[in-house]
């Protein structure tokens, strides 16, 4: 197969289902904990980018395999949290506490 990027490239039907049909349209990152995290090691040193977003392709183990296995590789590297800054995510978003506010619909039902 011909890189996705090829502009030249005409694709048919079954291409582009064989293509997408493990991981999505995005990159696709096969191999060992540790071949995983070089590559994207190597892109957090390359771009600066703070984030990933991943897929799975087979649920739910190729989550748990993401949880038990890539991210202790990525946190004893040093490119992924080893713990959460204490707060909710409304503290950590808008810097406001737990309590909604007026006008929002929800402040009117507490207990």
């Amino acid at each position: 197969m011909t890189a996705v990027s090829d502009p030249n490239r005409v694709w048919t039907v079954g291409e582009v289902a064989e293509h997408i049909a493990v991981g999505g349209s995005g990159p696709l990152i096969v191999g060992s904990p540790q071949r995983v995290a070089d590559e994207l090691q190597q892109w957090i040193e390359e771009t600066d980018i703070d984030g990933f977003n991943l897929a799975y392709a087979v649920a739910p183990d190729t989550i748990k395999d993401i949880v038990e296995l890539l991210i202790p590789v990525l946190q004893e590297r040093g490119i992924y949290k080893t713990e959460y800054t204490p707060g909710t995510l409304r503290e950590k978003l808008f810097n406001q506490d737990r309590l909604l506010q007026h006008p929002h619909p929800a402040a009117s039902y507490r207990i």
